[in-house]
């Protein structure tokens, strides 16, 4: 009988566990992946909406009067909004005496997401004179 040196290397068997736990180690990575990348998607959709209601709260009371009732509309053509501006009375001191009147003004602003329908909500209150001013 000749002694030749046995051949070492990877069996069959062993070739096929290891390819098996990088495709599920692989599958998980790409998991996780893809989670981040609808999360970040998620938080910039927020953040835009956010900046809008802002800016729409912001223009309340100052491009028009404030009055009571409810606007609405498109921001571009992934974003609406709705305003509701209603008038405070509890708690707040006499209008007759202030010469203003307070208001709830509140923005929703949403869109369509992935599975619903998303939203950001702003509130504040806002003071009016009772007459406006008068213009010269």
């Amino acid at each position: 009988m000749t002694n030749r040196p046995r051949q070492r290397g990877f069996s069959l068997l062993e070739v096929l566990v290891a390819f098996a736990i990088l495709s599920v180690s692989l599958g998980v990575l790409l998991q996780v992946f893809a989670t981040g990348l609808r999360n970040a998607g998620m938080a910039d959709d927020y953040t835009q909406a956010t900046l809008y209601a802002e800016s729409i709260l912001a223009a309340y009371g100052r491009e028009a009067p404030l009055g009571e009732g409810v606007r609405e509309g498109p921001v571009n053509d992934r974003f609406s909004w709705r305003g509701t501006v209603s008038a405070v009375a509890e708690g707040m001191p006499d209008p007759e005496k202030t010469q203003v009147r307070a208001y709830r003004v509140s923005v929703e602003v949403f869109w369509r997401g992935l599975t619903q329908t998303r939203s950001v909500m702003l509130e504040t209150v806002r003071l009016a004179p009772l007459e406006p001013p008068e213009r010269r």
